[in-house]
């Protein structure tokens, strides 16, 4: 099952991956794979025939190629021992193959120690053969060895393993050597989050060779399809990176050019030790600017249109760490799509407001009235009805015309009102002046009625004045 699933993963290839590798490769950019010094073996005894015995030490793994730094290869040993104490004069063939399912092709760097000259030599790897074949002319003395060097790499071709296998005199030996390279898991690269909010995506590196990778860049694309319907402007992209557990940092994103995408360098150095791993967080926050303003439909009144509501943007994202291969061919792209942000409340352009002023004169009638030191002084302030008032005030109609047929009803019931009171104050002065007349003697009786005649007569005039002056 494992070789089944890398051979169909090693032929993928996917778009976000092959398009953050062209941008590194246009800035020059790359990271540093360190071997150790004294690489892990495995050592495969054969079993002997015919007076000869075979060994071999093989690497313990082979690490892949960078894309643009070849590693150095790693060596085999094959040793050939003669165990029947008779020597052997021949010929030792040792054949590579990569193994996988689905491979039908190997991609080896191979060299063959060459101890006539005593100096490496390059083999020649045919790019459809199956497998690749080296043989060597050998004599072993009596109870003697014989060692026989091969250098192999895997390149960059993401295979299961690199069989070895050697053969001599019937004699065989067969080592199988996995091929090791890093693994990169990113989640977050598909979701969804609103306007001015961060999205988070998380990426981790995991290194099982035993090589030390170091200033490996990690890239993020943006709007790798271009601007139309996504993000226009890289002002309006806000990115941050946080590694090892540290502080978040913002970092700067380019506009997109003709020939690449929105980009940003969110980890421009990153370290993943030999058998280790590293992980990195990255934050993309998409602003409102990257929605355009909703718009007033024309021929409509303020405060009656439906402004168009803005919609969502789908950012198409691709993060990986650029210059290394994988063993396994991760899933770099993604879309993050972003909600508007909240809808301002609308607001009246314009608000109806209504002022109403009034001002009531009360007329103030005042009668006065001396008759042998007695003295009657009745003074009325008529107040209009506060039932009718209140209702005047409250009638918002009642400030928007003079002419307004309320108004003149108002007026007229004050005037009747007016009169009423007038007629009452009248009637209760002569009540009093009838009162006081009682004790009058008899022989200024004449007088008086006749002066109370008179004297009802001048104010029943002046009255009807006042109540025309009135009206």
């Amino acid at each position: 099952m494992r070789r089944r699933l890398r051979a169909v993963v090693a032929g993928l290839m996917v778009v976000g991956a092959g398009a953050v590798a062209g941008t590194a490769a246009a800035d020059g950019a790359g990271p540093v794979a360190t071997p150790p010094d004294s690489p892990k073996t495995q050592t495969v005894a054969g079993v002997a025939a015919n007076g000869v015995q075979l060994s071999m030490t093989a690497p313990a793994q082979l690490p892949l190629d960078l894309p643009g730094q070849q590693l150095p290869e790693r060596e085999v040993d094959v040793t050939v021992k003669d165990v029947g104490g008779q020597g052997y004069t021949g010929t030792v063939t040792m054949t590579l193959a990569s193994e996988g399912s689905g491979v039908s092709a190997t991609a080896l760097r191979l060299d063959r120690y060459d101890q006539a000259s005593g100096s490496w030599q390059t083999v020649p790897v045919s790019a459809g053969g199956a497998s690749v074949t080296v043989t060597d002319d050998v004599t072993v003395p009596a109870s003697g060895t014989q060692v026989l060097k091969l250098r192999v790499s895997p390149g960059t071709t993401v295979v299961d393993d690199v069989k070895v296998s050697a053969s001599a005199n019937g004699a065989s030996a067969v080592a199988s050597v996995p091929v090791t390279g890093p693994t990169f898991q990113v989640s977050g690269l598909t979701g969804s989050g609103r306007a001015g909010s961060p999205m988070v995506i998380t990426g981790t590196v995991d290194n099982p060779t035993d090589l030390s990778l170091q200033d490996v860049p990690v890239k993020l694309l943006l709007c790798s399809a271009g601007s139309a319907g996504c993000v226009a402007h890289a002002s309006d992209v806000k990115v941050e990176e946080q590694t090892g557990g540290g502080s978040w940092h913002t970092v700067s994103v380019s506009d997109a050019t003709a020939t690449s995408p929105m980009s940003a360098t969110v980890v421009p150095q990153l370290t993943v030790p030999a058998g280790g791993s590293a992980q990195f967080l990255v934050r993309v926050t998409v602003g409102a600017g990257a929605f355009a303003a909703p718009g007033q439909p024309t021929g409509q009144p303020t405060g009656q249109s439906s402004p168009a509501a803005a919609q969502p943007v789908s950012v198409a994202v691709a993060l990986s760490p650029v210059g290394l291969t994988f063993i396994t061919q991760p899933t770099v792209s993604g879309t993050l799509t972003v909600q508007p942000p909240p809808a301002a409340p609308s607001t009246p352009s314009s608000t109806p407001s209504s002022s109403a002023t009034s001002a009531t004169s009360a007329p103030t009638a005042t009668q006065t009235s001396t008759d042998d030191g007695a003295t009657a002084t009745p003074a009325a302030s008529p107040t209009p009805d506060p039932a009718s008032t209140t209702e005047a005030a409250s009638t918002p109609d009642a400030a928007s015309s003079s002419s307004n047929p309320t108004i003149l009803v108002a007026a007229g019931l004050l005037a009747v009102c007016l009169a009423l009171v007038l007629w009452w104050v009248l009637m209760k002065r002569r009540e009093r002046m009838a009162a006081a007349g009682v004790g009058h003697a008899h022989d200024g009786h004449e007088y008086d009625h006749g002066h109370d005649h008179e004297h009802e007569q001048g104010h029943d005039h002046g009255d009807g004045q006042a109540h025309d002056s009135e009206q």
